[in-house]
């Protein structure tokens, strides 16, 4: 019995020292993780503005790429409006040393009036003469922008009438009213139409699905009722975390790049391992060290306040108690009641079957009295078979004799020891706070006093004409 108490006791340090350490543990694993994870955020983020240079680049190289041939575009414009009466042949001529310069053209054509008269080539593209954009419910929109903007917009991908769908940069012309004409009285003669090359245009810009280890991809970002269309690569690239590169255009069009590597983003590191190495390594040493400190703390704050026999609060513990109690009671008016065990004739059985018997009869007493107890009182052994159970709240006198005599009956119950039974009675004495006494000293020493007597009176009952001696 008494080895089961002692291994007890070592439990509940063990159990507080582990769940000390269990704390340490959840506290330096929470911490070496959320660093490891601005590590990891870090080493993505340093990946991603690597994949931005890269698309920073081919932007640069798409936007070089665009702008020749708007530039191309351009300089027809100028041409028509030096001479707006300009023949099918000098159009041709024009347009075909434009795209003889600038392989990213695939068609050009004038539209005076916003009707398409003038394309070259002219083969394959046939059905587009005649076409009235103001008609065209799809190309439209591109025409109006660029008219009323006075600029040139890049739109697209738009259906051709001719089929197929195609990049369309729109450029407007505007001609002088009349000779000398300043800005403002320049007249909306038409569109011109440079088409480009998706291809070739990508190709200029040297834009392709895998480039670096990563992949790319280009879009025109969905708008209004109008999905998103892919120009180059995959339009899952834009689905996953992938880095991303506005790309805008003339006619504030925007398209979006989009670049993810094929193994996914860099998340470990060197810095990173050394980082998660040292973080948990030095959070199971800290907790390991801490669950020892803890368990040698409350071996010894078990030693200071509690008996080592019987693992029950000692007199320093119940005095604090007391104490405790007393503080309520002079703020509340509740008292409590103190009753003083001790064992009768508790030596002589000690010396007959040994030390170790009279320790077990002491651990089986102190768990009796913690038994028959409730939860809120507290049984303490203050001294060697001197045992004291503390309850709080005031209690009536039927209730205060009742009480005392079950303490004295379930110590007189018979214990069997092993081999050996054993029995012991029990003297109980009885006093109240604040009614008795006004400190914890007075109190426990008319406990005492009381306990003695009713020893006494036992005695003499008992043996009459004999002097009883002191002591058990």
């Amino acid at each position: 019995m008494l080895r089961t108490l002692n291994l007890l006791k070592r439990r509940n340090g063990f159990w507080q020292a582990l769940v000390t350490a269990i704390v340490v543990l959840g506290v330096g694993l929470a911490m070496t993780t959320y660093v490891g994870g601005l590590i990891r955020d870090a080493n993505v983020d340093r990946h991603k503005a690597a994949a931005v240079s890269v698309l920073s680049e081919a932007r640069a190289r798409l936007l070089g790429a665009i702008g020749r041939s708007v530039s191309l575009g351009t300089g027809l414009m100028n041409y028509v409006v030096i001479n707006p009466r300009l023949g099918d042949l000098q159009f041709r001529r024009y347009s075909a040393e434009m795209m003889a310069l600038d392989k990213g053209i695939r068609s050009v054509a004038l539209a005076p009036d916003n009707v398409l008269r003038f394309v070259h080539p002219l083969q394959g593209n046939e059905k587009a003469i005649g076409l009235n954009y103001a008609n065209n419910r799809e190309q439209w929109p591109g025409i109006r922008k660029a008219m009323e903007s006075r600029s040139v917009v890049l739109v697209g991908p738009v259906d051709l009438v001719q089929g197929g769908r195609a990049i369309i940069a729109r450029i407007p012309i505007f001609v002088p009213a009349f000779a000398g004409a300043g800005e403002s009285a320049r007249a909306y003669w038409g569109v011109g139409s440079v088409v480009f090359d998706e291809e070739a245009m990508l190709a200029a810009a040297d834009l392709k699905p895998v480039m670096l280890g990563y992949d790319i991809a280009l879009q025109v970002p969905a708008s209004g009722e109008r999905d998103a269309s892919v120009i180059l690569g995959d339009l899952a690239v834009f689905d996953a975390d992938a880095a991303r590169l506005d790309v805008e255009l003339p006619g504030a069009t925007r398209w979006q790049l989009a670049a993810f590597p094929q193994g996914g983003w860099m998340q470990m590191s060197k810095e990173l391992w050394l980082a998660l190495i040292a973080g948990y390594g030095a959070t199971f040493i800290v907790a390991g060290m801490g669950f020892l400190v803890v368990f040698e703390m409350v071996r010894a704050r078990q030693l200071a306040h509690h008996d080592p026999l019987t693992g029950l609060p000692n007199r320093r513990l119940l005095e604090d108690r007391m104490e405790q109690l007393a503080s309520l009671s002079d703020r509340s008016g509740l008292g409590f009641q103190v009753f003083f065990v001790d064992l009768n004739a508790f030596k002589p059985i000690n010396d007959q079957h040994g030390h170790a018997i009279g320790d077990q009869m002491l651990v089986e007493i102190g768990q009796r009295l913690r038994a028959m107890t409730r939860r809120a009182d507290t049984v303490a052994r203050i001294g060697g078979d001197e045992f004291v159970v503390l309850t709080p709240g005031i209690m009536s006198q039927a209730d205060v004799t009742l009480f005392s005599r079950r303490l004295a009956a379930t110590v007189s119950e018979p214990m069997h020891l092993g081999t050996i039974t054993v029995t012991v009675r029990a003297s109980v004495g009885i006093a109240s706070y604040p009614e008795d006494a006004k400190t914890i000293l007075e109190l426990l020493e008319l406990a005492d006093t009381r306990m003695y007597a009713q020893k006494k009176e036992r005695f003499n009952a008992l043996f009459p004409g004999v002097r009883a001696a002191s002591g058990s």
